[in-house]
């Protein structure tokens, strides 16, 4: 059984939550955040590892489980969430459900594989340059990758803030 660990901000920011969202809202925003961990749960048991401790903080959630035996292993692990998101979404949407479960899946899968080392996208980049002959060359890829789609954000939270159309 894994080590659980509720930082005090993540009380705080659920207190947050409830006082300020409607309760569907919060539901669906709950129910795609276990989809994602309980896919990465499945995958790190399908790998042979287990999971050793889970953190619920303001900023998220993030789980330590014993190494992988494999980059392959770990990047199956790394983008098992983003997929269970994903595949949640599909299903959903086939079903003819477009409410906030549908919506949230959608969005956390996307999210989760931005290239960014502290979510699963940028950890299962890392693992692949990690050890590799042109590493050093891949790294610097990878912040050329990060800086772009930083820039491309920036420009349409700018656009959107001053109703600039695209």
């Amino acid at each position: 059984m894994p080590k659980i660990n509720v930082k005090f901000s993540f009380l705080i920011f659920n207190a947050l939550m409830f006082i300020f969202r409607e309760s569907r809202l919060i539901f669906g925003f709950y129910i795609a955040c276990l989809i994602h961990e309980a896919g990465h749960i499945i995958a790190v048991q399908l790998t042979g590892g287990n999971v050793q401790q889970i953190d619920f903080s303001w900023i998220g959630i993030k789980m330590t489980a014993s190494p992988p035996c494999s980059i392959k292993a770990g990047i199956f692990v790394q983008l098992s969430g983003p997929a269970a998101n994903l595949l949640t979404f599909l299903v959903l949407i086939l079903a003819g459900n477009t409410g906030y479960i549908a919506i949230f899946s959608l969005a956390e899968g996307l999210f989760n594989l931005l290239p960014y080392s502290f979510l699963d996208g940028g950890a299962a980049l890392d693992m692949l340059a990690e050890g590799a002959v042109n590493e050093p060359l891949l790294r610097k890829i990878y912040a050329a990758l990060r800086l772009t789609v930083t820039a491309a954000i920036a420009f349409f939270i700018i656009c959107g803030l001053f109703k600039i159309p695209v």
